[in-house]
């Protein structure tokens, strides 16, 4: 992995541990509209993406405003008990060491960059690509990668996607560039990739 130079991650679940916030918003949402639903059966429809889960309960309960609901405690984000992986900053840092850099490309907004900032890693990436930005294509389209490999001299061979989903990969897959995961505990997926990692302390040998 040390030969690359393009490191591009996805946010949720890998750069942050973000995923007991989000669910628990949605969860509440429910338990507005009188519904208890498990944590981890919302998780499992937010792995697809955040409006396929809202959408889903909306129909499921004919609940019109439940997106409106979810923000509404979601706009307390910014204050949430949110942080960093352990041993992230460090492997961030290493890839600028070895000379490479480090990107993000997100299925999510602009307020991801005070969560960033927060957690003391906004300055490690040299440009991030959110849904709200125009060069965005929802993964697992290619189209934003391509466009970083384009960009900063990216190719297929040193140009690494990092995510812990199936749709994170597929977008490196259909880029034709490598692909790292980091399997986390909240999201048993194992998708084929050229590298799997536990934790970061791993990753960091890797880059050695």
């Amino acid at each position: 992995m040390k030969d690359r130079k393009l490191f591009i991650w996805d946010f949720d679940g890998t750069l942050l541990d973000t995923y007991p916030f989000i669910t628990m918003c949605l969860k509440n949402a429910l338990k507005d509209c009188g519904y208890e639903v498990a944590q981890m059966e919302i998780l499992e429809k937010m792995m697809v993406t955040i409006p396929f889960a809202i959408g889903h309960y909306s129909d499921k309960y004919q609940i019109p405003d439940l997106r409106e609901r979810y923000y509404a405690y979601y706009a307390g984000e910014a204050e949430a008990p949110v942080r960093a992986f352990t041993g992230l900053k460090e492997v961030l840092r290493r890839i600028q060491e070895i000379g490479a850099a480090n990107y993000v490309f997100t299925n999510r907004g602009n307020s991801i960059y005070p969560l960033l900032e927060k957690a003391g890693i906004l300055g490690e990436f040299r440009e991030i690509v959110t849904a709200e930005d125009p060069n965005f294509m929802v993964k697992p389209a290619p189209d934003t990668i391509n466009y970083l490999m384009k960009k900063y001299g990216g190719t297929s061979e040193n140009t690494v996607m990092i995510g812990d989903r199936y749709c994170d990969l597929e977008s490196g897959y259909n880029a034709g560039c490598r692909t790292c995961h980091l399997l986390t505990p909240a999201v048993p997926q194992y998708p084929p990739c050229d590298w799997r990692v536990k934790n970061f302390e791993e990753m960091l040998k890797l880059l050695k």
